[in-house]
């Protein structure tokens, strides 16, 4: 179950959140960051998953830092803004061969969490309880999906707005302000680097990365390539990791599965466009499981020999229908 072995730094895929006030230029230093990437060979296809209602492309043929842009977008419809809907957008992306992926913004996947909650409470009486019961365990989905080894992500979260009185040579002006990010609390920490941009100058902060010590509190103004160099270059000097294809990964999942409940959460997370060529191997996984579990339960025996009673002793009892779903024949 567990292992001990040497720390390695290896290149897994960049995780980079950018936060900000609507204004702060998020999308555009999203690309912009995905571009720098491409160019210093991190990442080849890039691709907008775009919930501000199709705006993402409005910055196609834009030059900037001597390359024209050019990319592709993937609405995200209204329905599948929320986390699950985020999540199956990644395995879709992914899928697709993208591997520079930015999601515009995570903020909608939050705002639809909240509706789901609310159309629950409004069924049951108002059990909100109840409703976040559902919604917790995709918004933990979400995140593991978005932040797992197979992609670099970079995601844009919007912030909320506050204002305070500043005082400006004397004179009192009032300053929209950036707070509290617009997604669950601390979902912004399970990305490797956090920066916060701001409205005035598109001022870049970095208020948390991991491993890169060179951009650890870095600011500038209009972030462009020798803002990102500091991380490139300590990505690059990590070593490669062992290339596995997403249809590789998903059968060492399988494989992996412990229980027939294992095996049926991991199908059920595999894109549909794999699911065809994977039926093999997911078979096999079932079948040894299934005979594991038969041959333990077999011939159970007491002290003295006997067969213990009261067992179940058929595959309805043995693997009742909860525990076979999303593992079909």
């Amino acid at each position: 179950m567990f292992e001990v072995r040497k720390a390695k730094r290896q290149r897994r895929p960049l995780k980079i959140s950018l936060e900000g006030l609507s204004g702060s230029g998020k999308t555009f230093s999203a690309l912009r960051l995905a571009f720098a990437m491409r160019r210093a060979n991190i990442g080849k296809r890039i691709v907008i998953a775009d919930s501000e209602n199709e705006s993402a492309g409005l910055y196609d043929g834009v030059t900037m830092d001597g390359e024209k842009w050019e990319y592709e977008v993937c609405p995200i419809p209204h329905d599948k803004q929320n986390p699950g809907g985020y999540a199956e957008c990644y395995e879709h992306l992914v899928g697709a061969g993208y591997d520079i992926v930015i999601f515009d913004s995570l903020s909608h996947a939050w705002h639809g969490a909240m509706e789901q909650v609310d159309r629950y409470a409004r069924a049951n009486k108002g059990d909100k309880f109840g409703g976040w019961a559902q919604v917790t365990p995709e918004q933990r989905r979400m995140l593991t999906t978005l932040t797992d080894p197979r992609a670099h992500s970079i995601v844009t979260m919007r912030v909320k707005s506050e204002y305070e009185r500043v005082d400006d040579a004397g004179k009192t002006k009032i300053k929209k302000v950036g707070m509290k990010t617009d997604q669950r609390e601390n979902t912004e920490y399970e990305f490797d680097a956090v920066i916060r941009l701001e409205v005035e100058n598109h001022a870049a902060r970095v208020e948390k990365v991991r491993g890169c010590t060179a951009m650890d509190g870095k600011t500038c103004d209009h972030p462009g390539p020798t803002f990102w160099k500091p991380l490139f270059d300590w990505w690059l000097s990590a070593e490669p990791v062992e290339s596995v294809s997403p249809e590789d990964q998903h059968r060492r999942q399988l494989n992996a599965a412990k229980t027939l409940a294992d095996l049926a959460t991991v199908w059920g997370g595999i894109p549909k466009t794999l699911q065809a060529r994977l039926a093999d191997d997911k078979d096999r996984r079932k079948m040894a499981l299934t005979s594991a579990v038969k041959t333990k339960v077999a011939a159970p025996v007491g002290a003295g020999g006997k067969v213990l009673p009261g067992l179940p002793d058929d595959d309805e009892e043995l693997f009742p229908a909860g525990a076979r779903s999303g593992v079909q024949d």
